[in-house]
């Protein structure tokens, strides 16, 4: 084979594993959690003029499991601090919430989260959203990801929540 043949060659294999790389970098990873959180705040507001109509700020705390995928978010603590806007008597609700997740090793990552109302009393509504990693520290220092969630109620101020996301690790 000649010298010029075995160059070419040699760029296409090189130009071959670099797009793998660079394919496999971009791929985002797919992981499946279980967050059991605990309403720690909430503070009611009732909305003038219209009745059972509310607007909350809440504050939760949670500890997630990992369910499938890698070990992305097993045993992570959460913090999310989200305002509701709650109309009772028509069951339509809306929220809007930012957290804070912390890993075993002290890596951080924040969200921000929205969803909504699809049925059940007020203590005992089913919920589900979409939620997007804002930034991350340590470990997760460029992160990129999302996530749909469904929340289910387990007692009053007590519900878990699925959540499947994809991510990109750094």
């Amino acid at each position: 084979m000649s010298k010029s043949k075995i160059m070419v060659l040699t760029a296409l294999i090189t130009f071959a594993f670099a797009m793998a790389a660079i394919g496999n970098a971009v791929a985002g990873e797919k992981f499946k959690l279980r967050t059991v959180s605990y309403t720690t705040k909430w503070e009611q507001l009732d909305v003038p003029g219209e009745e059972k109509h509310i607007i909350a700020l809440c504050e939760d705390k949670g500890v997630g499991v990992n369910m499938e995928g890698k070990t992305f978010g097993d045993g992570s603590v959460s913090v999310q601090v989200g305002l509701f806007d709650i109309n009772v008597k028509t069951g339509l609700g809306s929220m809007h919430a930012y957290g804070e997740v912390t890993d075993r090793d002290g890596a951080k990552y924040y969200y921000r989260s929205e969803g909504k109302r699809l049925r059940g009393e007020l203590w005992a509504s089913y919920w589900e959203g979409e939620t997007i990693i804002v930034k991350g520290t340590g470990r997760y220092e460029g992160i990129k990801g999302k996530a749909t969630w469904s929340l289910y109620p387990i007692s009053p101020m007590q519900a878990y929540t699925v959540e499947e996301w994809e991510v990109e690790l750094p």
